[in-house]
């Protein structure tokens, strides 16, 4: 598989998985997420969204799948899924930390799967795809601020 294509057979597996791992998600007062990701050595590895009662201390579907891939020695990833039981279509983008985290440990631009859970279902009419650049389009670079850097050269196209 390449990073032009993610073929229906991958997305759909990639959703199964995340669905699997939404089964175990650990929800106090929001909704149950879960994630899978495809990372290089072609296993897929799934993660579920985890709330304390401490806030902040919570973790993202996205971020425990992709933390489940490194575990395994995976520092790269080729593909997110993402599935949630939440009723709006709007909830099911990760949110601005995950779409970060994904960025950081993508192997390229690739391509981010979303859809809706319902009665332990996925809704494959609520699929959604997008790239993660299209996700996040200017993510933060710790070197943006490199002493050659200026102000007005990150402003300007």
């Amino acid at each position: 598989m390449t990073n032009e294509d993610l073929a229906e057979s991958m997305e759909s597996e990639l959703l199964d998985v995340a669905l699997r791992g939404m089964r175990n998600a650990k929800v106090l007062w929001g909704f149950r997420v879960g994630a899978a990701v495809l990372a290089h050595d072609d296993k897929i590895y799934e993660g579920c969204n985890v709330e304390s009662e401490v806030a902040g201390l919570g973790v993202c579907a996205e971020r425990s799948a992709i933390d489940h891939a490194v575990i395994h020695g995976n520092r790269k990833i080729r593909a997110v899924g993402v599935v949630a039981d939440h009723p709006s279509i709007e909830s099911l983008t990760p949110c601005g930390a995950c779409r970060q985290y994904i960025k950081e440990f993508a192997d390229g631009d690739i391509w981010v799967v979303m859809a809706m859970a319902k009665s332990g279902s996925i809704q494959r009419s609520t699929r959604l795809r997008r790239r993660i650049s299209e996700l996040l389009p200017y993510p933060y670079r710790t070197n943006a601020f490199s002493s050659q850097t200026t102000l007005q050269n990150l402003v300007q196209p």
